[in-house]
Parts: C-alpha cells; structure tokens; sequence
C-alpha cells in the first residue's frame, strides 16, 4: 500500500514537471527569402498568457488573431534581421521568449551569353558558309558580380562531352569569352548540322545553359530561280510579255542570261540581270499567228562554269480578244516596326471583275498577305513585332513579286522594295528610361559620399600640414637659439631633442601628405562623372515621362538620348570600377580595410553603389 502511494505521488511529480518543460511559445528560428520577397510566417503560443512581440524592421506587422508575422521589404534592403517574441503572465512575469531571424539574400540572376556577329544568324541558326573562315565570339556575363571577367565558361560540342572542338576549328576560353575560329568542310556541309552548348556560372554558383545551332551551307548548291516561272504565258498585240528568270545562287556568282525563242519577229530584249521582253504590234501578232504556241528557253549560265547552269522551257499563246490585266500605282513601301501595313494595289482588268483574278506574292516576308474588300485589293499586315530589325539597326529590305492572271491565263507582274525600319518600343524605351534614372540616382547618391569622404580628407591634411609646419618651424627656431645659451642651461641641453624632434616632424609631414595629389586627382575625376551624370539625368527630366503609355516616349530626340545615355553609363561604370581600385590603393583606405578584415566587415569599403543592373 505504502509504495502504491508512493507511486502515484511520482506520477503527479513528473506530470507537474512535464506540464511545466513543455513549450508556451513556438516560432521558426529562420526565413531565408530574397529582395522582392515577402516574410510571412506562424506563431503559436498559450493564448491564456500575453504575447509582445519587437523587431528592428520598419512596417513590419503582427496579426495577433491569425498568429501571422508579415513583412514586404518596402525598401528592399538586405542583410539580417530578427523579431523578439516574448510571453508574460498577467503578473508581466517572463515566462518565454523566442526569435526569429530573417535572412534577406540578394536576387540571384542567371548570367547572360552573347554572341556576334549577330548578322550570321537567320531563323534561329548561326549559318556559316562551307570553305569560308570565321572569327565567332561568345560571351558571358553577370548582373551578380562586379566584374564579369570572374564568369566561368565552359562547352559540350553536340551533347558530347568529350569533343574538344569541330574538324577544322579551335576553341579557345579567356575568362568569361569563348573564341571559335572555324573554317567549315565540305563534310561538314554535307552533315549540315551542329550544336554548341556553353554553360556560364558565376561567383554566386548561378547557372546557365545556352544552346547555339550551327547550319553548314553547302557552297556548291545548285542556282534556283529567283521567282517561280509558269508554264504558259499570253501575248497580247502592243502589250509587251516581261518575265523575270534571275537566278539565287549560294555562293553569289554571276550568271549570263540567254533567251531563246522558237520564231523571229517583234521586238526582243534579255537584259543582263535576268528580265526577258517581247512585245509585238497588231500586225506582227496576226503574222505570227499561225506559228502559236510559241517555245521559249530560257537559261542562265555561271560566267566562271558553264556547265553549272538553269534552263525552263515555257510555251507562248497569243491572246486575240481578250485584254490582259495590268497592275498599277504600286510604289515602294517604307513602314516602321510597331505599326502595321495597309496599301491599296490598282489592277485593271477590262473583261474580269477583281474576283476572277487570281493574285499571288512571291519572296514577301511572311507576315505580309494580300486581301481584298469587295473591288478592292489591299497589302495588308498585322502590327509588326520589334525583332525584325537587328541590334545594328540597319533596316530591313525584301524586294517582292506581285502577280496577277485571269482565266485565259493573261498576267502582269510588278515589282515592288518593302523597307522596314527600326521601331520606337515605348514598353522598351520606358523600362531603359526608368532604369537610367533609377541607377543615375544610386550612383549619384554614393559618388556623392565619396566625394565628401575625400573632401574631409583633403581637409584634414591640410590642419595637420599646417600644425607640422608650425612646429617645424617652432623646433627649427628653438633649435638655432638654444645654442647661444650656456652650456649648463636646460635650454643649451635641450638642443639635441629639438632637433630630433624637428628631424621627425619634417619627416612626418613629407611622408604622412605624399598621397595628396592622388587624393585630389581621384576627387576631380569623380566630379566630372557626377556633373556628367546629373546632366544627363536633367535632361530626361525635362520630358516628364508618366507611364509606359506616355506619347513622350514615341519622341525621337528622347529615344536618341535615352540609347545614348545608357552607352555613356555603361563607359562611366567601366571608368568608375578603375576609380575605385585607384579609391583602394590610398594609403588611409588600406588601413580600413586591414582593420575591417580583421572584424569581418570586409566589404564595407565596396562602392555597392556601383552593382546595378545597366
């Protein structure tokens, strides 16, 4: 009975014991989140007890009913931080606290590979001619790092590891570029085909991976005609027949073109860059007429090989009654990206209507169709995109064939130039706009502190160069009058102190001021990038940009500064990382930075200011 008793009084004791071990307040001891990214986390804790909380976060919130902690970074700062959660009784006796701390972590961005010449490449391959030799570089950089020389780059050639480089090419890394210096094969031309995978990382451990497809064009590819060439065409009296068979050659060689027709009469033209004319009066017509169909040949030749060449034989039948169409008023087309095309085309026809005509576009870009609205007939497009005009900005031109036949096979045909030229992408001009500002802004604010820094600096050398003086001169004094007195005297004794005393003085003040000119130097290459940048910035200003829908951004002057402006910040960003390593070799910023290191504080002295994305 007596350890029945026993027992349970046991019981009870680790019950109590356990009731009182167990948690009133439960939070996480860490968030990890990156700039952009709210906090949010739970809280638990014995509601029958008050919970306070504290924190060293500005517009940090508590709902006390959900138990959710909240915090958006509004500033977008990072570092660490922590939030205090402290549990009382109603006697306001500490029961429990517990913290929280908040890790924010720079975003991570994935570095970028560039490539040129961009001009090789042509619906999403890099296109390389067979026997030709070519210089191609491949570039990565970083927004993560400061200096984009610290990239890594390596290469997988067709997924496989082990090939170190194409027959006939050598690869070569320098930092974060990869040079390829290829001259292609025939073999290789005949495979077409290769890939190049190169992967980029950086200081910060970010990847990635980015595929580039090389197509091989085989020099020795046959000649095709330039525009297809029908099987049947129709002459009318005192209408001349014009039929172009210009010739696409790979390699861009030179053709000779001959025509040859079956009977003589009328009169006949081939000219030297492929058109072939023949027209015939009334009379020559009703005298030849006997002789239709009519054979025509026509061939190009290649002036360097005559065996290499091109030939289609087509028949001629004449038209005795019916009025070939024709097509008229069609003009050059010059239009920008960002809008779209709408021209009227004017086809005269006296026997068919416009729906008995059958129209046709040959070597038109694909985005350009033809439509027709009752009688009339239109060059339409949908708004063009921004990706058509290269980086260079060189506009664009496709020179297009415009055909028309009717039932008894009559036609006409037309050449027309579309040029398009580079469009003004408000959506782009207003980010690159902001962007300036928004990395102008930051750099000013920490060109500014550095200049102050030097100015105080300046300043203080020159108090300190004034007192030696003053002591030198003090000493030097001293020195000269302390030996007029006799020997016995404290001031004949004190001689040889003051003049070592003047010795070191001297010293001091030729040694601790000898970096004063670079001090100076650095100050008034830092103001000039300053009084440049608020220039800039000033200017910009001026047009008061709202939003990305604002009419200002379709301005030409404005479109002309803002590219400007961002070349120049990227040269003064090149000319402001070469400052700061001039900034690191004074003598005064060496000793901070020994006496950081030793405190862990390192990267106090960076100019942070200057990490923003161009």
């Amino acid at each position: 009975m007596k350890i029945l008793k026993l027992l349970t009084i046991l019981y009870f004791f680790i019950a109590q014991l356990s009731a009182q071990n167990k948690s009133q307040l439960t939070a996480p001891l860490i968030q990890e989140v990156e700039i952009g990214e709210a906090v949010i986390f739970k809280v638990d804790w014995n509601e029958q007890y008050q919970l306070s909380w504290t924190s060293n976060l500005d517009s940090a919130k508590f709902d006390r009913q959900e138990g959710e902690f909240y915090w958006d970074n509004p500033k977008g700062v990072n570092g660490l931080f922590q939030v205090e959660f402290t549990l009382t009784d109603s006697a306001e006796k500490l029961l429990e606290k517990a913290t929280t701390v908040i890790k924010v972590m720079k975003r991570a961005y994935t570095p970028l590979i560039n490539f040129s010449p961009d001009s090789l490449i042509n619906d999403g391959f890099i296109v390389l001619g067979q026997g030709e030799s070519y210089e191609l570089e491949f570039v990565a950089t970083s927004a993560n790092v400061r200096r984009n020389e610290n990239v890594l780059i390596s290469y997988v050639l067709n997924g496989n590891p082990n090939i170190k480089s194409f027959e006939q090419s050598e690869i070569t890394i320098l930092g974060n570029r990869l040079l390829l210096q290829w001259k292609p094969t025939q073999q290789q031309a005949d495979n077409k085909y290769y890939d190049l995978e190169i992967i980029a990382i950086d200081e910060t451990n970010s990847i990635s991976r980015s595929d580039f497809h090389f197509k091989i064009q085989d020099k020795n590819l046959p000649p095709t005609f330039k525009y297809s060439l029908s099987e049947n065409y129709i002459i009318s009296a005192d209408q001349p027949l014009t039929i172009d068979f210009s010739v696409n050659d790979p390699d861009n060689e030179e053709y000779n073109y001959l025509a040859d027709l079956s009977v003589q009469g009328g009169a006949v033209l081939t000219t030297k860059d492929g058109q072939f004319s023949w027209k015939l009066s009334s009379n020559e017509l009703a005298a030849l007429s006997d002789n239709f169909p009519v054979e025509l040949t026509l061939k190009a030749v290649n002036k360097n090989n005559s065996e290499e060449l091109i030939a289609k034989k087509v028949q001629i039948t004449q038209n005795r009654n019916n009025t070939p169409p024709t097509i008229a008023r069609l003009s050059n087309l010059s239009i920008r990206e960002g809008y779209a095309v709408k021209r009227r085309v004017f086809v005269n026809d006296e026997n068919h209507s416009l729906n008995q005509l059958e129209f046709k576009l040959e070597n038109e870009p694909q985005w350009l169709y033809l439509q027709q609205d009752g009688e009339a007939l239109f060059l339409m497009s949908d708004t063009l995109g921004f990706d058509i005009v290269k980086a260079d900005g060189i506009p664009v031109q496709y020179d297009v064939l415009l055909s028309v036949r009717d039932p008894e096979m009559a036609s006409d045909n037309k050449f027309f130039t579309i040029t398009v030229n580079e469009g003004i992408n408000s959506q782009k001009i207003y980010q690159q706009y902001t962007n300036y500002l928004q990395n102008t802004e930051a750099i000013l604010g920490g060109l500014r502190l550095r200049i102050e820094e030097l100015d105080d600096r300046l300043e203080r050398n020159a108090k300190l160069k004034k007192a030696f003086l003053l002591s030198s001169i003090f000493l030097g004094g001293f020195s000269a009058v302390g030996s007029f007195f006799d020997e016995q005297t404290i001031a004949n004794q004190a001689v040889p102190y003051t003049g070592a005393a003047l010795a070191i003085s001297s010293s001091v003040n030729a040694l601790a001021f000898n970096q004063e000119g670079q001090i100076t130097t650095l100050k008034v290459k830092l103001e000039a990038v300053e009084k440049n940048l608020i220039r800039n910035r000033s200017y910009l200003l001026i047009y008061d940009v709202l939003d990305e829908n604002d009419e200002q951004l379709k301005n030409p002057e404005l479109v002309d500064k803002v590219k400007s402006y961002r070349q120049q910040l990227i040269e003064q960003h090149i000319e402001l990382e070469k400052l700061e390593d001039n900034y690191r070799e004074l003598n005064y910023i060496k000793k901070q930075i020994k006496r950081n290191r030793r405190k862990g504080r390192e990267g106090e002295l960076a100019w942070d200011f200057l990490n923003q994305n161009q």
